[in-house]
């Protein structure tokens, strides 16, 4: 019966592992969102002020968006995408 309730409590942990990994994405991406924003603004002062769409400002925000992007591959990579349970999870209770 130990085995039944180790197996269920790693089933657990792995479900708390994936909805951890899901808070960590959406924050992740809602950084992406305000970088996204700051870069729209940059942008739009520029035009209006007749500068250079372009440097050190620009850049930096733009390397910000492709750490978080990267950031979210490496917490989805790392995410269980064939479900939260395995076969070895499952106990046969007419065996015991």
């Amino acid at each position: 019966m130990n085995e039944f309730f180790d197996k269920i409590g790693a089933a657990a942990k792995r479900a708390a592992d994936s909805v951890a990994t899901d808070v960590s994405v959406a924050a992740q991406e809602q950084k992406i969102r305000e970088a996204y924003q700051a870069l729209g603004k940059l942008y739009f002062q520029a035009k209006r002020s007749g500068k250079e769409t372009e440097g050190l400002e620009f850049a930096d925000q733009c390397r910000r968006i492709e750490g978080y992007l990267k950031r979210i591959e490496e917490l989805k990579s790392r995410k269980d995408v064939a479900g939260y349970a395995f076969e070895e999870d499952f106990v046969d209770l007419d065996a015991e």
